[in-house]
């Protein structure tokens, strides 16, 4: 049996991450589990593995007669975490590419953009709700319990900002040139 190791590594941009998989196959790592930000790679010939990530975008039978569909192609589904799959097909040569149309990979980078909207969004909302309940609906609170609600709301918005600003970027940046490219065939 092989020697496995684990990896802890955190990722927003799963173009990056594909290519950290695939830099991993050249070494001689292939992918054979993930878990929250938990890879386990075991011992192999480098290059044997070419990765790809799919965000799913559609669960339940949806989502598995799609990874049945690719399995019948060659591809296998190493793991399926937090609506990613994470694909490997045996190297060959040629480029792993899951999308190869524009409009698909527009898609894709859609919905890897996702989380870079939803997150931001609902802790404004969350830091908006605090500051309105401390405010109105408790006018008795003293202004030590104020002042932390306050900076808590703060930091919430602030932490909001720079995930959209910072995590959300290479999708949106990824969107506006898959766009533009549209635009030019059109």
């Amino acid at each position: 049996m092989s020697a496995s190791t684990t990896i802890k590594r955190a990722f927003t941009d799963f173009s990056k991450e594909e290519a950290w998989l695939n830099e991993m196959s050249h070494e001689g790592k292939a992918l054979v589990d993930y878990r929250g930000g938990r890879y386990t790679f075991v011992d192999d010939e480098p290059g044997t593995w070419q990765y790809a990530i799919e965000i799913l975008g559609q669960g339940g039978k949806a989502g598995k007669d799609y990874l049945s569909f690719l399995e019948e192609t060659g591809i296998e589904t190493v793991a399926v975490y937090a609506n990613r799959a994470y694909l490997r097909k045996k190297g060959d040569g040629t480029d792993f590419e899951l999308h190869s149309d524009l409009e698909s990979r527009i898609q894709q980078a859609k919905k890897g953009s996702t989380p870079w909207i939803a997150i931001p969004v609902s802790q404004v909302g969350l830091a908006l709700t605090l500051v309105i309940s401390v405010f109105t609906q408790d006018p008795g609170a003293s202004n030590l319990a104020k002042g932390i609600v306050l900076a808590c709301s703060t930091l919430l918005v602030l932490a909001a900002i720079i995930e959209y600003l910072v995590f959300g970027k290479p999708y949106r940046e990824r969107i506006r040139t898959l766009e533009q490219e549209r635009s030019i065939r059109e």
